[in-house]
């Protein structure tokens, strides 16, 4: 197997295994314990842009809900041990497929940021978990919401560093480029609240992607 269609076929892989936790995350017994289909994105982005006691009570309740506790306990190890892990292969995978391996200097306009992104994501899982698990002493554990910006930010920027392949490289990939483009003013967007909206996120990231997914899938049939 060739170095390309490896890493097209390792893109592949951390793409469906990104893709099937995202939607796990929604069927873990714990989260249909506690929380109606659709609502667990709203909760989630809640508690990972947690600054005070306030913005806790408003995830969890006072005194704080057992029940969803425990449903973001499960979430956030799922996010940890799978998302993170998984994500990751597939941005870093991508970047090589399309630079043409991991040693060029190109694919570390998106490898770079990948990693930060996924460092930042596994720092504020990490501050989750151990404030549940700590509740007490919750407010010892806080802010979240730096954790939560650093891991976006990363996530965009690596989507302008594919932009940058695909756009700038020797071959053009115009549609990706166009979406890869897309989350960075969003997360900025969101961030100086100009967009109240947070699934906006999900959404642009899932477009970039999903493009990124196709292209891996395309890459690895030739």
């Amino acid at each position: 197997m060739s170095g390309a269609r490896l890493w097209s076929w390792l893109a592949i892989l951390g793409g469906m295994a990104t893709l099937a936790i995202f939607v796990g995350f929604n069927f873990l017994p714990a989260v249909t314990a506690v929380y109606a289909p659709g609502t667990l994105g709203e909760a989630v982005s809640a508690f990972q842009r947690a600054a005070s006691m306030a913005d806790l009570v408003a995830v969890f309740g006072d005194p704080p809900s057992a029940a969803l506790l425990a449903a973001q306990d499960a979430v956030n190890r799922l996010d940890l041990y799978g998302f993170v892990p998984a994500y990751t292969l597939f941005l870093v995978a991508g970047a090589a497929m399309l630079a043409g391996g991991a040693r060029q200097p190109m694919a570390w306009l998106a490898i770079g940021p990948a990693l930060f992104g996924a460092g930042a994501d596994a720092v504020e899982t990490l501050a989750q978990l151990r404030l549940i698990a700590d509740w007490e002493n919750a407010a010892a554990h806080l802010p979240i919401a730096p954790w939560h910006w650093a891991k976006y930010l990363g996530l965009a920027c690596n989507g302008l560093g594919v932009a940058a392949i695909a756009l700038l490289g020797a071959r053009k990939r115009y549609v990706l480029g166009a979406l890869a483009l897309l989350p960075l003013p969003c997360v900025l967007a969101v961030w100086g609240g100009l967009i109240a909206d947070a699934q906006s996120l999900s959404a642009v990231f899932a477009l970039y992607w999903v493009a990124l997914l196709a292209h891996a899938v395309i890459s690895a049939k030739r």
